[in-house]
């Protein structure tokens, strides 16, 4: 009995779990999402490409939706389990909150390693993806847009003019370009022809061009030169759209081995290493978070409330946002040597963890804790005054 007990609120938790997993990752790449798709609008950019990029980039949210969905889909169960006194009918069959608990607990190991699975190995994954995708999209991009007869700016920094493009893209012919990459050395290049070259090992676009001239200006000491070239290779800086994607994504797609790697640099030259040990220490205690939400969703699911699964949904955000604030407020702390490293990824899980055994014994007693009641009678009574002014319309 208390097998099929375990089987049963597994299969209550794993359909919300999954619905809520889908929904936060969806909130959060919401922006990339938009960005995205005015790459295929205005880009030319193939969909196949787009969703790759939204599969390389989806592990950087997963490690924070996943203790999120997980939080929401105990929540939501075990209130909706105390809501119809199925929790009442089990213990009355004799069986207790610890052993209610266990399923919830197998969930969330299952949870913490897939987290920590794609911290270790889903992030660095993810960020090679990514720069190949991102490299091969950049390059497609440049043999489209690149019109004849047309000023196109695709390329940062510089403008193209081409007169004939008789290779859908590939060759070139009666090319001007004005490059002001260096504010002080202005180059205006003239080139008979050219064509896009491109390498793969470091992933760069280059236009070779051929057998033109280099006016270039200096603007500090007031000095024109002109240089004439057979051959020229001119790197190309990825598109502006492209470039901005790569730069927001850049902050929290970095690997633990980077992060070593970015330390064992900084300590050869004497640099602080201190924000990096911080990170590192994040990254191990994010994944954790599960364990700790586990411990938190069964007590406070099963409070006594008639606020339905609105309550719920509510209190994990609450929840996550605290735990979250407390997790930058320690990350702050760390970074200015009021705590050590160690603590600013794990005082959080050391915290609220405490708390939600702390509450899990209390709930077992059924001795409630009164801040929570209070919490709970306020979030009924806003709720009950919120349908109220409905019915009065």
């Amino acid at each position: 009995m208390k097998k099929t007990i375990q089987l049963y609120i597994l299969k209550e938790i794993l359909p919300i779990f999954l619905i809520a997993l889908m929904t936060f990752t969806v909130i959060l790449l919401m922006d990339k999402i938009l960005k995205l798709i005015e790459l295929i609008v205005t880009g030319g950019v193939r969909l196949s490409q787009i969703s790759m990029l939204l599969l390389f980039i989806s592990p950087s949210f997963l490690i924070f939706t996943i203790p999120m969905a997980f939080l929401l889909a105990t929540l939501l169960s075990f209130g909706r389990l105390s809501g119809d006194s199925e929790i009442t009918a089990f213990k009355a069959s004799g069986i207790s909150l610890y052993q209610l608990y266990l399923p919830v607990l197998l969930f969330s190991i299952v949870a913490y390693l897939l987290t920590t699975f794609l911290v270790i190995y889903g992030l660095p994954w993810g960020n090679r993806g990514f720069k190949a995708t991102l490299y091969l999209m950049a390059q497609s991009k440049g043999d489209i847009e690149i019109k004849e007869r047309v000023f196109n700016d695709v390329f940062d920094g510089f403008v193209i003019y081409v007169d004939k493009v008789p290779l859908q893209g590939k060759k070139m012919e009666g090319i001007l370009i004005y490059d002001e990459r260096d504010k002080e050395k202005v180059n205006t290049i003239f080139a008979r022809e050219g064509f896009l070259a491109n390498n793969p090992q470091s992933q760069e676009v280059v236009l070779r061009l051929i057998d033109g001239d280099i006016h270039r200006f200096e603007s500090r000491t007031n000095i024109y030169q002109k240089m004439q070239f057979n051959t020229y290779d001119l790197r190309l800086e990825l598109a502006k759209t492209f470039a901005s994607l790569g730069r927001k994504l850049k902050d929290h797609e970095m690997s633990i081995d980077d992060i070593k790697e970015k330390m064992e640099m900084r300590k050869a030259v004497g640099a602080d290493i201190t924000s990096q040990e911080v990170e590192l220490h994040k990254r191990y205690a994010i994944p954790f978070s599960c364990l700790v939400f586990g411990l938190l969703g069964v007590p406070l699911g099963i409070q006594p409330r008639r606020s339905g699964r609105s309550y719920g949904f509510v209190l994990s955000l609450l929840l996550f946002l605290s735990y979250y604030i407390s997790l930058t407020a320690s990350e702050i702390l760390a970074i200015r040597k009021t705590i050590p490293p160690l603590l600013s990824g794990w005082a959080p899980n050391l915290l609220f963890g405490a708390f939600g055994m702390y509450l899990l014994i209390k709930t077992s007693r059924e001795h409630p804790f009164k801040p929570l009641v209070w919490i709970t009678e306020a979030f009924d009574f806003m709720l009950r005054k919120w349908k109220g002014l409905f019915e009065d319309v």
